[in-house]
C-alpha cells in the first residue's frame, strides 16, 4: 500500500522535484517567517484537505499554483489520493503549521510542513506545501511525518 500513496503524491511535486535533488535544509526561526506567505500556505493546505474530505474537487488557479500543478493535480488524482490517505491514517481532521524549512542550496523554494491530526490516534503524518519563490504551489505532500526532511 505504501508504493500506491508515494506514486499518487508523485506527481504532485513534480516541480519542486525538478529544482534539485537533495539540497540541505535549514528551519527559519518563527520571528522570520513571512506571515502573508505562511497564511497563504496554510489556506492552501485546509482548502486541499477539506475539499478531499468532502469528496469534491479543488480547482487550483494560476494565481495559487505552478501551471504543472493545476495540470497534475487533477481530480482524479485528488480523489484517488485521499481514499488512499484516508486508508492508511482515517479521516483528516485538522492541521497545525509546524516549520517552514529552506534550501541552503539557495533554491528559492519555501517547505511548509504542517502536522495532520487524522481519526487514527497514532498517525503521525505532515502536510507539506511547498511554495515558489511567486508564492505559488509548487509541491504538495501527504506522509508520515519525519522529524528530518
Amino acid at each position: 500500500m505504501k508504493s500506491i500513496f508515494f506514486q499518487c503524491f508523485l506527481l504532485l511535486s513534480v516541480s519542486f522535484a525538478n529544482c534539485r535533488s537533495n539540497p540541505g535544509f535549514k528551519k527559519v526561526p518563527d520571528n522570520k517567517i513571512d506571515r502573508q506567505k505562511l497564511a497563504k500556505a496554510t489556506a492552501l493546505a485546509q482548502k486541499l484537505m477539506d475539499s478531499m474530505k468532502a469528496g469534491n474537487f479543488y480547482q487550483l488557479t494560476s494565481d495559487e499554483a505552478e501551471t504543472r500543478m493545476i495540470n497534475a493535480f487533477t481530480e482524479d488524482i485528488q480523489k484517488s489520493s485521499y481514499e488512499t490517505v484516508k486508508g492508511m491514517f482515517g479521516e483528516y481532521q485538522s492541521l497545525s503549521f509546524d516549520q517552514l524549512m529552506k534550501p541552503t542550496d539557495g533554491t528559492l523554494y519555501e517547505i511548509y510542513r504542517f502536522r495532520g491530526k487524522f481519526a487514527s490516534k497514532d498517525a503521525k503524518v505532515e502536510i507539506r506545501v511547498v511554495l515558489n519563490s511567486e508564492g505559488k504551489l509548487a509541491g504538495f505532500f501527504i506522509k508520515p511525518w519525519k522529524e528530518e526532511l
